[in-house]
């Protein structure tokens, strides 16, 4: 997917333009189960924001991260905070939607 990337990060997809690429994508939907899963989502998906990130800034790669994300677990309050969270710790390249924010929020993100 990433070449010479260094660390098993399964994505479900990947944007590219030119053989660049762009945005490193997680496709999730989340139940209302919350508890465990909902911690052990949150913290993996911060350690593939470092990961991605380091390789981002070795590499010379204008590389974003993308969590989309459906379901009605994200209406418990504190699993949106904790994704809301990895879009603070990943400083401007790190996105966390629903389907249906990314009319609004996708294109403007990634044209920043």
């Amino acid at each position: 997917m990433l070449h010479n990337f260094p660390h098993p990060i399964p994505a479900d997809f990947l944007i590219s333009l030119d053989q660049t690429p762009l945005v490193v994508g997680f496709a999730r939907y989340d139940s209302d189960r919350g508890g465990a899963q909902e911690d052990d989502r949150t913290s993996g998906n911060r350690d593939k924001v470092t990961e991605i990130r380091q390789y981002a800034s070795t590499n010379n790669v204008p590389l974003k991260i993308l969590f989309l994300n459906d379901g009605p677990g994200l209406t418990l309050g504190s699993m949106w905070d904790d994704y809301a969270n990895l879009e603070n710790y990943g400083e401007g390249d790190v996105m966390v939607c629903t389907l249906k924010m990314l009319d609004t929020r996708f294109k403007p993100w990634l044209e920043s």
